[in-house]
């Protein structure tokens, strides 16, 4: 009796442990662009006898109480609903309004996919993540460019200094202030089931069987969202909620140490009558 009761108490610190990681995780990532809240979720675990006997064909009869052995993690979700936005001035900043993510070029080959928009431009002008990652597909962005502006369909155009050929072609009444051009289209990348998508770190996921195959496209078509720039979506973990968890999963895991501790005291009683 005690000891499988021992065990049980045992599974539910450890997995109340894993939650207060999870909370405090999400606490910390309160401003991280773009960041999707963690649920964690917990299913019972049968004891073992009890599976022998669901194996063997027999169950428990109507209204009578499975034998349990304890708790544990059954999975971690995530709250995929849109963050608010928040506009940044900063052209190169990008947020998704809707489905999808933007891909990104890993070192070592692989696709990465994320809805942090937080982009720059590298010694070659390409449009990577902060941390150098290239975004894709690429931009053919102008070394001097101002007013960049991004269409439903994901088209991009900016205006580029004009040359000096340009201008010397120009009447002497004629605006000086740039030629609008095209440098190319933001991608988007959809999934059936975006939640099976495997967390790497960085703000960035990878496909798993879980997530299926990723379908590619571009802002506005094929169900996928709008790209807007100079704004950045937010993270969409809402403090009260996850400090509302927060307690919830101190009292459990007090309420598990007050039962570990209580059938350890019954053990040695009854190890002392013995």
């Amino acid at each position: 009796m005690t000891t499988w009761s021992l065990d049980a108490a045992r599974s539910g610190l450890l997995s109340q442990q894993r939650n207060l990681e999870l909370i405090a995780n999400n606490l910390a990532n309160v401003n991280t662009t773009g960041y999707k809240a963690a649920q964690m979720h917990f299913q019972d675990v049968l004891d073992a006898s009890e599976i022998l006997d669901v194996l063997n064909g027999s169950a428990p009869a109507d209204g009578e109480l499975s034998a349990s052995s304890g708790v544990q993690v059954a999975g971690v979700s995530r709250d995929l609903a849109q963050g608010a936005l928040r506009p940044t001035e900063r052209q190169l900043d990008f947020a998704i309004v809707g489905t999808g993510y933007f891909r990104i070029r890993l070192d070592d080959g692989s696709t990465a996919y994320t809805r942090d928009g937080v982009f720059a431009l590298d010694g070659d002008n390409n449009l990577v993540t902060l941390s150098g990652d290239r975004v894709e597909p690429g931009l053919d962005l102008p070394v001097d460019f101002s007013e960049m502006r991004i269409a439903a369909d994901g088209t991009v155009t900016v205006v580029r200094p004009q040359t000096q050929a340009e201008l010397d072609a120009l009447p002497d009444d004629a605006p000086r202030d740039g030629i609008r051009v095209e440098v190319g289209r933001i991608g988007l990348t959809r999934f059936v089931n975006p939640g099976g998508l495997e967390s790497i770190g960085e703000n960035l996921f990878q496909v798993t069987a879980a997530s299926q195959e990723p379908i590619d496209g571009f802002p506005g078509e094929d169900g996928m969202g709008e790209v807007h720039s100079g704004w950045l979506e937010a993270s969409n973990v809402d403090i009260a909620t996850e400090m509302t968890s927060l307690v919830l999963a101190q009292r459990a895991y007090q309420l598990n140490i007050v039962a570990y501790q209580t059938l350890e005291q019954m053990l040695t009683d009854a190890n002392q009558l013995v």
